[in-house]
This record gives structure tokens, sequence and C-alpha cells, in this order.
């Protein structure tokens, strides 16, 4: 695992093309990267370093939002997106008491993954998803002592 470096935006965004309806695009990942209090990590595997996931999220105050996780397919359903999302909090050094995210109800693995970590459903946002309008379902995991090992 390590920060998310401008050469790796094109491996990003193809992730991302493939794993989400509606994409980011390169100037996004690049804007995240220039944000102050964005915190984004790439994982890669091998000897030549291929990358297979990816972790965006802020950290405004005490409160952490996740705005994206992806894993390549190849990778999926292994235990990759719980073990990267755990090693991603814990290499935050500031401190944080709430993390919470927005999901599509009709992503059920992330839906999955996100209650195996802890979150927990709190609430909706109507209409969120604007290329479907589509709600959002917020989740959220309050944590204490600093400890965020999920």
């Amino acid at each position: 695992m390590t920060p998310m470096a401008i050469n790796d935006i094109n491996d990003v965004v193809a992730i991302e093309k493939r794993a989400f309806k509606n994409p980011w695009g390169k100037l996004a990942f690049i804007n995240e990267l220039a944000c102050n209090g964005a915190y984004n990590f790439v994982l890669k595997t091998g000897q030549r370093q291929h990358l297979i996931a990816y972790f965006c999220f802020r950290l405004i105050m005490a409160e952490l939002h996740v705005l994206k996780v992806a894993v390549t397919e190849e990778y999926r359903n292994k235990g990759i997106a719980s073990y990267f999302f755990r090693r991603c909090l814990n290499a935050i050094p500031d401190k944080f008491d709430l993390a919470f995210l927005e999901v599509r109800p009709s992503n059920i693995a992330a839906i999955r993954l996100y209650k195996k970590l802890g979150f927990s459903v709190n609430g909706k946002r109507p209409g969120y998803y604007t290329d479907t309008d589509e709600d959002a379902i917020m989740m959220g995991k309050i944590f204490k002592g600093g400890s965020y090992g999920c």
C-alpha cells in the first residue's frame, strides 16, 4: 500500500470505469491528489507492481468521508477490500471519531463489505445518484480511542 501518485492515475481511471456506473474522470482524481485533507492510497501486487485497488477519502475535522473504494475484478471476493480498507484507516496520521459514506442500494457487495467492517445504515439521501435518480444509503461508524482497525 502506498499513497496514490500522479503516475497511478491512468490505472486508477481504468479500474474506475469498470467498477462504477458513473465513473470519475482523470481530472477528478488529479484534483483529489491536490485537495487539502484528502487521503488517497493504491494497492499494488507482483514484481511489476500491478495496481489492483484504490481508496479515496477526506478528513474534515474529526470526520472521515469515504469517497471511493475499488478493487479490480480479478481480485474481488478475496478479502482484498477489507484488508486494504483497514490498512488505509490505520495509515492516517490524524485522529477521527466518525467515518461515513454513501452507497447505492444496488451495490450489494459494497454494503456487505461496509457492514463487515462495522458500518451501519443511518439514513438515505433521496435522488443522490443523478445518473439514475437512485437514492443513496448513508452508512457510518463511530471510532473510539483512536482505534481504526475496523
